[in-house]
């Protein structure tokens, strides 16, 4: 293949870091939705979803909110656990510094089956 005949199409997504701890760069998401179940199967959530649909998918929190105005977001950290691309990070951290703490998932699914949630 020498050469492409249609546009390259890169759209410009923002940047959202209104969350005191994370940030999410929606250019880096592939959309596995890995952020979005872990959300509502293991933490019980359900903070993050996917809107739109075909070209104009990206993932969402609370109904197009800005992930630090999210008010069921609990900030326990499994959806940049469960993110394979970086794209959603802890603040403050390069992705090639971080540590998956896989962890987290067994100790916290147990917790959450025996009800010891104090909210």
């Amino acid at each position: 293949m020498d050469h492409v005949r249609f546009d390259y199409v890169f759209p410009s997504h923002q940047v959202d870091v209104t969350h005191e701890r994370y940030g999410i760069d929606h250019n880096r998401c592939v959309l596995c939705a890995r952020c979005v179940r872990v959300c509502d199967e293991v933490e019980g959530a359900h903070t993050w979803d996917i809107a739109g649909r075909g070209a104009q998918a990206h993932v969402i929190t609370d109904l197009n909110q800005p992930w630090g105005q999210a008010k069921s977001c609990t900030a326990c950290g499994k959806c940049v656990q469960a993110c394979p691309t970086g794209a959603i990070f802890r603040r403050g951290v390069t992705v090639g510094e971080m540590e998956r703490e896989r962890w987290r998932w067994s100790s916290s699914s147990r917790a959450r089956e025996k009800q010891q949630w104090i909210r």
